[in-house]
């Protein structure tokens, strides 16, 4: 190998470490070198460590990516990108961690040295591997990197194949079922992105090759809206990239930034297919061919100083490291009218917040017309997910988040961030609460984690936990579940509360309900327990064919004399009741017109006094109760006013179950 190396510096002035030659050039003596394997074994991590290069000069190809110092370097990143999630030795990675971004300039050399190597005729034996597109020399220079990472890697890390669930040291608290979820999707498993960047050092034969055009893309708005609330998106390899690059453009911009340094700049903030693709067809041309084999060739070799690393100077390191995303299940009950299910915000058409006393509302209005006005005073998703992260994820990392600065005008977007994905959704002013008469059967299902299928629970809903600081254990998603109910024990999660029968509308005996804890904001969960990225998937598909079960307050205009004469009103009609539903008009503004039919399953009627009535029904999912219940002026047939034969309006709704089978 000495010998090729020094053959190539007296002849071409071209220095090239162990690993490109191995890579690009076929020698009298090929070695075994597999650089595209995953994990390695211990032979493998033998070779790595021997073949990684240690040499006094600079790789005219790779620059010196390669090298012993400059993997440190990498190594040296990843760890203090890890810090915030407990360390390379806590966490267990992904299959396919890391993944490599490579600067377009290794390529472009990578070309002119085998341009070189082929035009020179006595090359005693040594040839050069022919026909690889630019594409395919990116692959191997980043797999070949990837390939030595790896291997320090696995000197931290816990190997990644598919383990045995017998001697699996990482997260012994689950239980196999548990453990085979994450390990079959990754589920919470972390992973890293090692952006490899050329500096404005590294010379490009630009007046050669003619670089492509830089095309700005233009910042579109990800999200409609101006509420004050984060939304979840991007990526933490492509959010790392655009810090990178906005980095780089402000180097541009300075004065004094010479113009070679610009055209090396340049060529990193160029997407790779484009830089591809334009040195391809500029290779097809045999007079640039020959001229870049020369300009290669004409280059110094560069060589270190002592106790300095020039391939650091050269290349720099950025690493973004993420946790895969943990999927968490429950159940909720709702147990107030003035709580939503998500932040919910309107646009102000006053000088006035008619809502300053909320608590909540202090740092999430503007109390100027056009502004933003809260609605409610808490929601279901903010009861839920800040305590889930804090307490039982250690927290969501912000290091991969974009600043506002570098989105769109308005955006609010996080990478990181705990989703709430429910089951439906109710009004804001509907209640979801169980009927007292599941209060055993309730806690029955709580023990076994299985929902009931003839009375219906607590809405399901899943969290989606995207960049943890930790995985959750089951001690701590208790301790999580007990702070949003604000009970103390498992054993008071499901409770029997008390609903006042005094209403602004008629007064009637105080009933009982069923909910989750005691949590004066009205929001409870049956608990948190693992699942697969598949329950997020199919939770809205699934809930279209289950059974809803509601409980409602009505006003009719005429008379009711009698329990029998409103059962005999309402029972006219055979159930399950087929009706047909024109898209309300309270939610047509924001979605299509259709009829949809849906079917009320059951229904049983309870008189209060001459006009005031109290039903409970259960229906397919999809039916919109409310406008069942007064007809939406004829857009719904038939209804509970066209069974009365009179005006009927529906004053109080509440959710008292969703049929689930698990």
């Amino acid at each position: 190998m000495l010998g090729i190396q020094a053959f190539l510096e007296q002849n071409l002035n071209l220095f090239l470490c162990e690993e490109c030659i191995r890579l690009f050039l076929i020698t009298p003596s090929p070695t075994n070198h597999k650089p595209d394997s995953n994990y390695p074994d211990d032979e493998e991590k033998s070779v790595c460590h021997n073949h990684t290069v240690n040499s006094q000069h600079t790789c005219s190809l790779c620059l010196g990516i390669f090298a012993n110092d400059f993997i440190d370097k990498i190594m040296e990143r990843i760890q203090q990108s890890y810090h915030a999630y407990g360390g390379l030795g806590y966490n267990v990675l992904t299959k396919e961690a890391p993944t490599i971004s490579i600067p377009n300039h290794l390529v472009i050399r990578a070309y002119c040295v085998l341009l070189a190597i082929e035009k020179k005729k006595d090359m005693d034996g040594i040839s050069i591997q022919k026909g690889m597109s630019s594409s395919e020399i990116y692959t191997k220079l980043k797999e070949n990197v990837r390939f030595h990472v790896r291997c320090r890697l696995k000197e931290y890390c816990t190997q990644t194949r598919y383990p045995s669930f017998d001697n699996d040291e990482h997260y012994p608290y689950l239980d196999p079922c548990t453990r085979e979820i994450l390990y079959k999707e990754e589920n919470g498993f972390m992973n890293c992105h090692i952006i490899i960047h050329a500096t404005s050092n590294v010379a490009l034969p630009t007046h050669i090759f003619a670089m492509p055009p830089l095309s700005l893309r233009s910042k579109r708005k990800r999200f409609r809206g101006n509420d004050p609330t984060n939304k979840q998106g991007g990526d933490a390899r492509t959010n790392a990239d655009t810090k990178i690059k906005k980095e780089i453009e402000l180097l541009l911009n300075e004065v004094a930034c010479s113009e070679t340094a610009k055209d090396s700049l340049r060529a990193s903030l160029l997407e790779k297919n484009t830089f591809m693709d334009a040195l391809d067809s500029n290779l097809r041309n045999d007079d640039k061919r020959n001229q870049l084999a020369e300009w290669i060739t004409s280059t110094s070799v560069q060589k270190f100083h002592d106790n300095s690393s020039v391939p650091l100077s050269l290349c720099t390191v950025h690493v973004a490291a993420w946790c895969n995303a943990i999927y968490l299940k429950g159940r909720y009950t709702k147990a107030r009218r003035d709580c939503s299910q998500t932040p919910f915000f309107v646009t102000n058409t006053t000088n006035v917040d008619k809502n300053n006393n909320n608590d909540k509302n202090d740092n999430n209005v503007d109390a100027k017309k056009g502004g933003m006005v809260r609605l409610g005073i808490t929601s279901v998703e903010e009861e839920i997910c800040p305590i889930v992260a804090d307490l039982a994820c250690g927290g969501i990392s912000t290091q991969n988040n974009l600043g506002r600065e570098l989105q769109g005008s308005g955006s609010t977007v996080v990478f990181g961030m705990a989703k709430f994905h429910a089951s439906g959704r109710e009004d804001m002013d509907v209640r979801m609460v169980l009927p007292a008469d599941v209060l055993e059967a309730e806690r029955v299902s709580l023990e076994t984690g299985r929902g009931m299928k003839d009375t219906g629970s607590g809405r399901p809903f899943v969290l989606e936990i995207v960049d943890a600081c930790k995985m959750p254990s089951p001690q701590s998603l208790l301790q999580a579940v007990l702070k949003i109910n604000h009970v103390t024990r498992k054993e008071d999660i499901v409770t029997l509360a008390k609903t006042s029968g005094s209403s602004e509308w008629v007064e009637e005996s105080d009933r009982m309900h069923v909910q989750y804890g005691l949590n004066p904001n009205g929001v409870g969960i049956s608990g948190l327990e693992f699942c697969p990225s598949s329950s997020y998937r199919n939770l809205q598909a699934e809930t279209e064919d289950k059974v809803k079960f509601y409980g409602c307050l009505c006003w009719c205009e005429k008379a009711i004399e009698s329990q029998e004469h409103l059962d005999d009103l309402l029972h006219s009609a055979v159930y399950p009741l087929e009706i047909h539903q024109a898209t309300p008009l309270r939610v047509l503004h924001r979605r299509s017109t259709s009829v949809r039919i849906r079917h009320v399953l059951s229904l049983k009627s309870y008189r209060i006094d001459n006009h005031w009535f109290r039903l409970s029904l259960s229906t397919s999912a999809g039916t919109y109760v409310k406008e069942f219940c007064h007809g939406d002026c004829g857009r719904t047939v038939p209804s509970l006013s066209s069974l009365l034969g009179c005006k009927t309006d529906i004053v109080e709704l509440d959710c008292e179950g969703i049929a689930t089978s698990s």
